[in-house]
């Protein structure tokens, strides 16, 4: 056939392209035949100027030139074109048939003798009526013979044009033989055979399996009739075998019925795609869902998740694949309402229908597994015993507690039972935090953190406790347990090794890390919406003077001095550093006027200024301090701490004890100084 379909396409293009090729062969003539006659008219009409500019040069001598000589070449142009083929006129000349060359020679002797006539009135004298007179007989025979031409051309093309035509007809009644052969074709060796197998199709769908097809053999339908015929005759055989097995099979469906209607255990059936092909009455109610539903093909990633499933299918595949003929495990089902269910299985390989398949037992031990579940979480109790652990109700009574919670907080089980763990409330935490414990209990079952509590001596400590909630079958909560441990100590050395990571070790202030980044969250902060705030940068004048004459001790007293005075100069919230050396930086925030900054220096200046006491000697220093305000003089940190250095630098040029807020001439100020 599909050689047949190749062959019919290419007759097809054959035509097509057959009924192009004459399509264009006659648009190819039309535009010879236009451009031929169109050359011939402009010959006729060349001739013809040619006349009339000789006439009225010969009436007026002193008229100018009117018959140049590229009427002439024109005129010689076309001849050639017509004669030999080409272009003139900008347009493709085809050479005339051979049968008009000889008028063609006439025209061009005509027209020798018509510039002849021209040439001879040229010379004659003016009003030489012979010379007119030559001149006109001349035009009137190139003018005859060019008609002539012309009349012969346009004959010429009405021939070509009927056989172009006649062709076409042949063409196309050859394209209707073909038609018309390819119709028959098509009748005959396709809709034919596909009608004598829909017949058949008919009849083997009414149950008619002795109808057969008569297709000759040679292409696909013949085969297709000859597989229809095969398809056929095993069905008619295959149902002679099931009639034979169904008595066998009504014998033993009998026998299987029997051990199936009991009360106690599931007996159920899977086939090898892992889905029910069989349910008693007793498995469809364990697991809640009727015997047709289960029955059905029921798959067993329905009754059996996750986890449970991915054991159910292992089991199943080693018995399928003839590893394992029997077998017995524990697991957890969904019922149809879903309720968990634990189940005992057991299960054997089994061979239906020439198939492997999987039949068994499955027995209900939900309530024996609740209580091995119970036995379990006593035995949790004491599984710790280096960490202390309770056991709740949902409400928070304590149930239970282990030794290890007496040994951490004083309190025996004798103590604690039956109360809430308020008990151990040491008062530090309020309500909310408690509020928040508890939400996140009832939400996800879990909490863990610290928690500040006081043993039964009234000491307080810190414990990290752990809470987990153990929940019953029906998803209510069982009980819950926390496992704790007295990290007091621990937390103590993480308080003091993050104190020496962020604070100066000389004076306790804030280290330049730790201004760094309160001043970047100030930042943000006031991006967000927060109120201005000033970056201030001291240097103390005179302390080298102190450190060189009363010694590096002195210094560093002096230093721890000066911290203790800024922190009495600003408020709670604002922060003080030492940067290093005897510089130190301040964070004064909720700036709301700039004029603002300017109290909190002249106290700072003032309380720097009063006499410092260092052991015997007494010493009075003062210092220099710049300000920058945010975000008037900058967005970022350096660029604070910059035009607070800045400002500082202004204030040490006016002297000790000098307090400078940035402007931004000081940048230009401090680098023509430095310059100097």
């Amino acid at each position: 056939m599909r050689q047949k379909a190749t062959l019919a396409f290419i007759l097809v293009m054959l035509l097509a392209i057959g009924n192009v090729s004459i399509v264009q062969f006659l648009l190819r003539e039309g535009d010879g035949v236009a451009a031929t006659l169109n050359v011939a008219g402009k010959m006729r009409m060349l001739s013809q100027r040619l006349s009339l500019s000789a006439l009225a040069l010969h009436q007026q001598p002193d008229l100018p030139d009117l018959v140049p000589d590229q009427l002439t070449s024109w005129f010689d142009e076309v001849h050639d074109a017509l004669l030999f083929g080409g272009r003139a006129f900008d347009l493709d000349i085809p050479a005339i048939p051979k049968v008009l060359a000889p008028q063609l020679l006439d025209v061009h002797q005509a027209w020798m003798r018509h510039r002849s006539a021209v040439d001879a009135l040229a010379r004659a004298p003016a009003g030489d009526r012979a010379a007119v007179e030559a001149l006109l007989q001349a035009g009137t025979d190139l003018l005859t013979r060019t008609e002539a031409l012309m009349d012969s051309l346009v004959v010429q093309a009405r021939e070509v044009q009927g056989r172009a035509l006649y062709g076409a007809y042949a063409l196309f009644g050859l394209d209707l033989l073909l038609l018309a052969l390819a119709g028959w074709v098509v009748s005959r060796r396709i809709l034919q055979p596909v009608q004598v197998l829909a017949q058949q199709c008919r009849a083997l769908a009414v149950g008619d399996y002795a109808a057969r097809s008569a297709l000759p053999p040679g292409d696909e339908l013949g085969e297709l009739g000859q597989a229809l015929n095969d398809s056929a005759g095993r069905i008619e055989r295959l149902l002679q075998d099931i009639e034979k097995e169904h008595a066998a099979l009504a014998d033993a469906q009998s026998m299987f019925s029997g051990l199936s209607d009991n009360t106690v255990a599931g007996i159920y059936m899977v086939d090898e795609s892992l889905c029910f092909i069989y349910a008693n009455a007793r498995m469809a109610d364990m697991l809640g869902y009727s015997q047709t539903v289960l029955a059905g093909g029921f798959p067993l990633d329905q009754v059996f998740i996750g986890a449970a499933y991915e054991m159910v299918r292992t089991q199943a595949m080693e018995r399928l694949s003839g590893h394992a003929t029997q077998t017995r495990y524990e697991c957890v089902a969904r019922r149809g309402d879903g309720e968990p269910i634990e189940l005992e299985i057991f299960g054997s390989l089994m061979t239906l229908h020439g198939r492997p398949a999987l039949i068994g037992i499955m027995f209900d031990i939900t309530e024996r597994k609740r209580a091995e579940a119970s036995a379990r979480r006593a035995a949790l109790v004491y599984a710790h015993t280096s960490e202390g652990m309770v056991v709740t109700d949902a409400s928070g009574v304590i149930q239970d507690v282990n030794p290890a919670f007496t040994a951490v907080t004083g309190y025996s089980a004798d103590d604690v039972v039956g109360r809430t763990m308020s008990v151990l409330s040491s008062g530090r935490h309020d309500d909310d935090f408690y509020r928040a414990m508890w939400t996140r209990l009832e939400e996800t079952g879990r909490w863990s953190g610290d928690i500040h509590n006081r043993r039964k001596s009234g000491e307080e400590y810190v414990e990290r406790l752990s809470i987990n909630t153990s929940y019953n079958a029906d998803g209510s909560v069982n009980c819950r347990i926390g496992l704790f441990s007295d990290v007091t100590e621990k937390r103590r050395r993480e308080a003091s090794i993050w104190h020496q990571a962020h604070h100066d070790h000389l004076t306790q202030l804030p280290n330049r890390q730790t201004f760094e980044e309160n001043l970047r969250l100030s930042i943000e902060q006031t991006r967000l919406g927060g109120s201005p705030f000033a970056v201030i940068f001291l240097d103390l004048d005179l302390f080298k003077d102190v450190n060189d004459t009363l010694g590096h001790e002195a210094g560093d007293q002096l230093l721890r001095l000066v911290g203790r005075r800024l922190i009495e100069c600003v408020r709670a919230s604002d922060l003080v550093a030492r940067l290093g050396g005897d510089e130190f930086t301040l964070l004064i925030r909720d700036i709301q006027d700039p004029d603002d900054i300017f109290p909190v220096a002249d106290k700072i200046l003032e309380s720097l200024s009063q006499p410092f006491a260092l052991g015997e000697q007494t010493v009075q220093i003062s210092a220099s301090m710049g300000a920058s305000l945010h975000p008037r003089d900058g967005d970022s940190d350096s660029e604070l701490l910059r035009t607070a250095d800045l400002a500082m630098y202004a204030a040490k040029e006016q002297g000790r004890n000098h307090f400078r807020v940035y402007a931004a001439g000081m940048h230009e100020s401090v680098r023509a100084r430095r310059g100097a």
